[in-house]
């Protein structure tokens, strides 16, 4: 009895490192479950369920009385089915990184668990679990034998094992290269605690108490070792339906029978909206009648809108061939992406473009017609002298560039004066306006006519030279002499003097001719007004200048 003592004291003691080995591991990975929740959770039961295991142990060897140490071994059942369940769940969390157990799904893992632990605390009353003297009153645990209710959990915990170890064996046979690291380590995990109470339970440990515990302690270092060393969190598969499922893009596999070989959670959200009679399953379903709103005759997707639930959508479909390895054709696959608010703010920008081209359009419009009513004389609609002078300088280079001949005209009416004496200063603006319209009849097309102030008027012939420029001046002298001017219902007497010179003869720049066609007007003047005068040249520059009336 005394060796046997020491090595359940030496158990004892094994099993305490292991307590905190345990729960060290179950820390770690919980501080790290954000990286990968669902492999982190299972992880978490596994270490729970073996320290609940290692802690009934310890308090079994060294409690202080049999009533403690029965209590205490008949505890560590329900940590041996929490750790068998953990595994199960590892196992679906490595092989299926898309499963999350939900309330159904963890009911189901605790009903085992729950169920032991209720019998292992009711065991003094019925002994399905432990039978044997003393179990009735918690003493003498040791001479106990198992009960039906031990092996329906022994049972259950190896066939849960095996389920782990299988998922586990499978999720690394199938990993991607990047993956097999931390799948062989976590299989190699799962599978030592399972070796190790094989090897206990053919007698290969002699009279060795049960060494399983020992199994999970090696379990927990090549955890810790897989989370610090093989980054098993950060390094974690995605599974490619999660992946699909994220996108917001309806993703459907049609065979070339048009049946539906899969579909995304948005791909089944749109059916939905399209026919919300369609069958609960999706996956098999005829294409033609699920997508009939949006697929030609053929099962394929032409339409690019559809009448949902919402109304209207529009979508932008495209869609490929789906190949196997082989390169034989499975079927096409369609991804349809709503662009119906995309194409509505598309439209709504090229509105405001449209309205925006047609505003600046209307801006330009009325700056151009500033500009030409800042360059217009008010009263005779004719260009005023600012503008003349600004038009004239391009026009004088061209006639330099191209060694043209241009022509100018200084108009002047006769006893103006006398006329806004006598009828008024209303009937002399009429007067104005009438001889503007008849300058601008009389002179050729691309003339550049103008007021030049009071009631003159100036014009500029380009390619005219002094006969032209002379037989255009004396057409419209002529006209007034004829014609008069009607005023008021009356014909009024009106008759015009006109000074004329030319380019290069009389002046080469702009002050030049300006100047040279003033002093033919005063010629004309000093001949008895009603007439036209040419500049003949610098000398006829010398004579004196006479006062105008």
């Amino acid at each position: 009895m005394g060796g046997w003592g020491a090595v359940r004291g030496l158990f004892a003691i094994v099993d305490t490192v292991a307590v905190v080995l345990f729960v060290s591991v179950c820390c770690i990975t919980w501080r790290r479950r954000a990286q990968n929740p669902a492999i982190a959770s299972a992880l978490v039961a596994v270490m729970f369920g073996a320290s609940w295991w290692a802690t009934s142990d310890v308090i079994s060897a060294i409690a202080p009385n049999d009533k403690v140490a029965s209590i205490a071994w008949l505890a560590g059942f329900t940590g041996v089915s929490i750790a068998a369940v953990g595994f199960v769940w590892l196992g679906l969390a490595v092989t299926r990184p898309r499963w999350v157990p939900g309330r159904r799904g963890l009911s189901l893992l605790l009903v085992e668990p729950v169920a032991i632990t209720l019998a292992a605390a009711t065991n003094p009353w019925h002994q399905l679990v432990e039978r044997g003297p003393g179990a009735a009153t918690l003493t003498e645990h040791a001479g106990w034998a198992f009960g039906p209710v031990f092996w329906v959990h022994a049972l259950y915990c190896y066939l849960a094992l095996a389920t782990a170890v299988a998922l586990l064996a499978w999720g690394w046979l199938t990993a991607q290269r990047t993956f097999r690291r931390q799948s062989l380590a976590l299989f190699v995990a799962s599978l030592t605690p399972v070796v190790v109470n094989a090897v206990f339970l053919s007698g290969g440990f002699g009279d060795i108490p049960d060494p399983t515990l020992l199994g999970f302690a090696v379990t927990g270092m090549i955890i810790t070792y897989s989370i610090f060393y093989l980054d098993l969190f950060i390094y974690a598969p995605v599974a490619r339906a999660l992946i699909v499922d994220q996108i917001g893009d309806a993703i459907v596999a049609i065979s070339p029978a048009y049946r539906v070989l899969d579909l995304n959670l948005a791909a089944i959200k749109l059916v939905r909206d399209l026919n919300p009679a369609a069958p609960a399953e999706l996956v098999g379903a005829s294409a033609r009648e699920l997508f009939a709103a949006v697929t030609g005759g053929d099962g394929s997707w032409t339409a690019s809108t559809a009448d949902l639930r919402a109304g209207a959508s529009e979508f932008h479909v495209r869609s490929s061939p789906l190949i196997d390895r082989r390169r034989r054709r499975l079927g096409t696959v369609y991804v349809a992406r709503d662009v119906t608010e995309a194409n509505a703010q598309t439209r709504r920008l090229s509105l405001a473009n449209e309205q925006l081209v047609r505003q600046v359009e209307t801006i330009d419009r009325l700056r151009a017609d500033l500009v030409e009513l800042a360059g217009r004389d008010p009263l005779t609609g004719l260009h005023n002298r600012r503008y003349l002078i600004e038009m004239f300088a391009p026009m004088l280079a061209a006639a330099e560039r191209d060694g043209a001949p241009l022509a100018v005209a200084l108009v002047d009416v006769d006893r103006f004066k006398a006329i806004n004496d006598h009828y008024g200063h209303l009937v002399g603006d009429e007067v104005l306006v009438a001889l503007a319209h008849r300058i601008r009849a009389q002179v050729p097309a691309g003339a550049l006519v103008a007021r030049w102030g009071g009631e003159e008027f100036f014009v500029a012939f380009p390619g005219a030279d002094a006969a032209a420029g002379l037989a255009v001046a004396d057409g419209v002298r002529h006209w007034c002499e004829r014609d008069g001017i009607d005023v008021a219902g009356s014909t009024l007497s009106c008759t015009v003097s006109i000074g004329v010179a030319t380019y290069p003869e009389s002046g080469t720049t702009m002050n030049e001719l300006f100047h040279a066609a003033d002093l033919s007007l005063y010629a004309a003047k000093d001949a008895g007004r009603n007439s036209v005068r040419l500049h003949r040249g610098v000398e006829s520059e010398s004579a004196s200048e006479p006062t105008r009336r």
